[in-house]
């Protein structure tokens, strides 16, 4: 299959316990654990991650960031990193704002704090920049897709 990323497409096809990225051959498991959350093993790597469907789009978190992907021809997904906005990875409540809006974050930085599958996932900066606008307030419900905030360069 073709996996569109921000700018990106990826040929992805997995077969055993392997997956090959671009005809690249690299070792692959995965096992799914509670509250959605899966275990990867990527060429010796494990990865947790937390998938959300959203229509033609997947949203996948990762490590503090997320990522939204597409499959096949349909539109080139946007991806919070590429846009410098932030998105939900999944539905949850906003559970603390840790910044305000005009002030400066760092890449990795922590911008705010979703509950989502009765756990907290750190919702992080993609990027250097401002905060030119936080979309929601502590304790506002989201969903999947849903821009969080905005960082802007």
């Amino acid at each position: 299959m073709k996996l569109h990323w921000g700018e990106r497409t990826r040929d992805v096809r997995i077969q055993g316990d392997a997956v090959f990225l671009d005809g690249r051959r690299l070792s692959f498991s995965a096992t799914t654990g509670e509250g959605g959350e899966r275990q990867i093993w990527l060429d010796g790597r494990r990865h947790t991650v937390v998938v959300a469907a959203d229509g033609p789009q997947m949203l996948v978190f990762c490590e503090g960031r997320t990522f939204a992907f597409e499959r096949g021809e349909a539109r080139r997904a946007r991806a919070a990193e590429h846009s410098g906005d932030l998105v939900a990875p999944m539905p949850g409540r906003v559970r603390r704002a840790l910044v305000e809006e005009g002030e400066r974050v760092a890449r990795g930085q922590v911008v705010l704090v979703l509950e989502a599958m009765k756990m907290e996932h750190a919702i992080r900066s993609p990027r250097d920049g401002v905060v030119a606008r936080l979309h929601h307030a502590e304790g506002d419900l989201v969903e999947a897709g849903t821009e969080l905030a905005q960082i802007e360069g």
